[in-house]
């Protein structure tokens, strides 16, 4: 098994959170994980990328020139990004955010307009993050969402049931 997928999108939307999450689930699932998180020097607004490598084998580099997924969140990701997919890529776009070239065989999905509908656009990223979970099972809704109730505690806690809520609805997706 080899899972190479890109999250991308600017700082604040939730990238790096998200791939941090399915590192750490994946960390006691999966015997090689990887994350390799990138971003700019803005707090917010600026680009934010990852990439997680999920194999059965040693993984050589943490970083991929070419993905089996991605998760694309906004305009600028997605014309940076797109084509970095293998021919089967899964490309997941937020097309609340961003346009995308029918020839590049993208997902489009509502994310930001999705999240705006369920009180809180900054939950897109976990909007799609079920949408990722329904076309890339290598591990379990439960876990993902046992994975959310884990890294939001504290004050944050209060978003835990916001955030497994737009879990749930990406898995419609």
């Amino acid at each position: 098994m080899l899972e190479r997928l890109l999250i991308a999108g600017s700082g604040g939307q939730g990238v790096l959170v998200i791939g941090k999450l399915l590192a750490a689930i994946a960390a006691n699932k999966v015997p090689h994980v990887t994350f390799f998180p990138s971003y700019g020097v803005e707090v917010r607004g600026g680009t934010s990328n990852c990439q997680v490598i999920l194999s059965d084998e040693e993984i050589a580099s943490p970083v991929a020139e070419y993905v089996d997924s991605m998760i694309i969140m906004n305009q600028a990701s997605a014309d940076r990004f797109l084509s970095r997919g293998v021919p089967d890529c899964i490309k997941l776009v937020n097309t609340s955010l961003s346009s995308v070239d029918k020839a590049y065989k993208a997902v489009g999905i509502r994310a930001t307009d999705l999240a705006n509908d369920l009180g809180n656009t900054c939950v897109a990223n976990f909007i799609m993050l079920g949408a990722y979970q329904v076309r890339r099972p290598i591990m379990s809704s439960t876990d993902i969402e046992k994975g959310i109730e884990e890294i939001f505690t504290g004050r944050k806690s209060a978003l835990v049931d916001l955030n497994i809520k737009a879990f749930r609805a990406g898995l419609k997706i």
